[in-house]
């Protein structure tokens, strides 16, 4: 398979990087344990969504942080650095999602 003059990697070698935010100098978690959202009608990846830091009690479940597929700065060959806004809560992310 060629790559088009482009970095490609395997999904199996992008599973393994931790995500860590640059903004908030935080881990964030691993490639693997995110799910990748596409768009329906372009095909293209919008935002990677992990599970957060779990909920209050009372409200069940955990957050979601939500990382939109223009916030990932470089991908590098341990590392997917991400760049949050400042003014996002590095405990729920960018925005806070349903359950996961």
């Amino acid at each position: 398979m060629g790559s088009g003059g482009r970095g490609a990697v395997r999904w199996t070698q992008l599973a393994g990087k931790e995500i860590i935010d640059i903004t908030h100098a935080r881990r964030l978690g691993r490639v693997a344990d995110a799910d990748l959202v596409f768009d329906p009608a372009t095909g293209q990846v919008v935002e990677l969504r992990l599970a957060g830091p779990p909920r209050p009690f009372w409200r069940g479940g955990r957050r979601v942080l939500v990382i939109p597929w223009p916030a990932i700065r470089r991908i590098g060959e341990d590392l997917v650095l991400v760049e949050l806004p400042a003014a996002a809560d590095p405990e729920t992310g960018v925005r806070e999602g349903g359950a996961h």
